[in-house]
Formats: structure tokens, C-alpha cells, sequence
């Protein structure tokens, strides 16, 4: 399975090398986004049941290029972001000695959208999904839509602050703002990429994690081949 995550992961990076220019920062930033699963999913940080539903409502806080002319401090919108359709593969524990254990769930692809709305009304309600959530963070104009391949969640047993990562690949396939992540009618590949908490200081009633995450266009260096091995060497350091 990590074998061809890697495939993937080599020939998304060659395909931005080709298409997309580099950009100096990430095109969208957000803290926070939450994550979900369907009720009675039995769900948590350290697994994912194969079958589970997961979601993410986000609301972003920074926009770069070729994204800039947006102002996500405008008071008078908000802008905001729904991933769904992932439904789980499951959780495979791989050993980190002398640490303890990490923890990589995959999913199958799923969706994103991101929205421009009026009046600013995205709201994190507890034990969603509810009647604010997803629905106040997906009201007003669809500005980028796409796919989401290669999902995955990466915690783990034993780091001080209960932290992790996510990460996907999008391909762009929609929504007023298309043109912008696009050239010659082929969309660029970005990056969906951050850092997960599961600390219950931080957390929300009836979320799974909570993310400070980004969007890079051109696939950097996250999305770059590596192996397992060089992934534990990290916690090693």
C-alpha cells in the first residue's frame, strides 16, 4: 500500500514540476478546521474503523497567490472549506521504537469545496453533523471545488502534545475561481497538508481532531517521495 503512496506521490511532484509555477507560500491558510465521522462510527485519534465517514469544515485565515486579491479578514464574509466522501480503509499501526506505536489511517478519495458567503456565520456547534454544521460553511458562492486522492491521517501514541498529520492530493475541478489554479485548461495539482491535535484542550465536543493546515499549489516538499523508514528516523531526532 505505502508503495504505491509513494508512486503517487513521485508522479504528482513531477507533474507540478512541469505545469506549475513555484509559489513562495502556501494559496490558502487555516487555523482551525475540524474533523468528524459519521455518529456511532466508534472512531478515534489512534483508529479509524474501515467503513467510517469522515468530514472537515474549515474556516481559512490567510489567502496567498495567485489567490491574494481575496481578504479572509473581510468582516462582512467569511471564507470557509467542507471535505467529505472519504470513507475509510482502515488503520495500520506501525511500531517506532523506543517511542511507542504511529498510526496511519487511508481513505478512499473524496471532495472538496471551498466558499465565499455572506454574512460571516461559520460556526464549530458541538456533535455535528447539527443544523450549523456543515451548512453555515458551505452557504454562499462555490470559488474552487475538486477531488481529493491519496487522504490520509498520521497520529500516534505518544507525543507530548497529542499531535499529528493529514494529508491529501487535490486536483481541481471546478468553481468561479478554476482559471486561477489552472493553466492551458489542466488544473494544478496542491497539496491539502497540515498539522492534527487531538489534545482535549483544544478540541470541540463530538470532533475528532482539530488542524492547522494549508493549501500549496505546486506539491512541495510534503509530498515528496520518502519511505517509512525515514519517516521514524524523524521521531529519532
Amino acid at each position: 500500500m505505502f508503495r504505491t503512496i509513494r508512486t503517487i506521490a513521485a508522479v504528482a511532484l513531477a507533474a507540478c514540476a512541469i505545469a506549475a509555477p513555484s509559489q513562495a507560500g502556501p494559496i490558502i491558510d487555516w487555523d482551525p478546521a475540524y474533523f468528524y465521522t459519521n455518529p456511532g462510527s466508534g472512531a478515534t485519534p489512534l483508529s479509524s474503523p474501515p467503513g467510517t465517514q469522515l468530514f472537515i469544515v474549515g474556516t481559512i485565515s490567510a489567502f496567498g497567490p495567485p489567490l491574494q486579491f481575496l481578504n479572509a479578514n473581510d468582516p462582512t464574509k467569511d471564507y470557509t472549506f467542507y471535505l467529505y466522501g472519504f470513507t475509510s480503509l482502515g488503520t495500520t499501526p506501525f511500531p517506532v521504537p523506543p517511542f511507542g506505536t504511529a498510526y496511519v489511517a487511508t481513505y478512499d478519495p473524496g471532495f472538496i469545496e471551498i466558499y465565499e458567503g455572506t454574512p460571516r456565520d461559520a460556526v464549530f456547534d458541538i456533535n455535528p453533523p447539527n443544523g450549523n454544521v456543515p451548512s453555515t460553511f458551505t452557504n454562499g458562492t462555490l470559488i474552487l471545488s475538486g477531488t481529493v486522492t491519496s487522504f490520509y491521517t498520521q497520529t500516534n501514541d505518544f507525543s507530548t502534545f497529542q499531535t499529528g498529520n493529514a494529508e491529501g492530493t487535490i486536483t481541481w475541478t471546478g468553481g468561479t475561481l478554476l482559471s486561477y489554479v489552472s493553466q492551458g485548461g489542466q488544473p494544478w495539482p496542491s497539496l491539502f497538508t497540515g498539522g492534527l491535535s487531538w489534545q482535549p484542550g483544544v478540541m470541540i465536543e463530538g470532533y475528532l481532531f482539530r488542524h492547522d493546515g494549508k493549501i500549496d499549489l505546486d506539491c512541495p516538499t510534503p509530498a515528496r517521495t520518502s519511505t517509512w523508514g525515514k519517516v521514524k528516523a524523524l521521531y529519532r531526532q
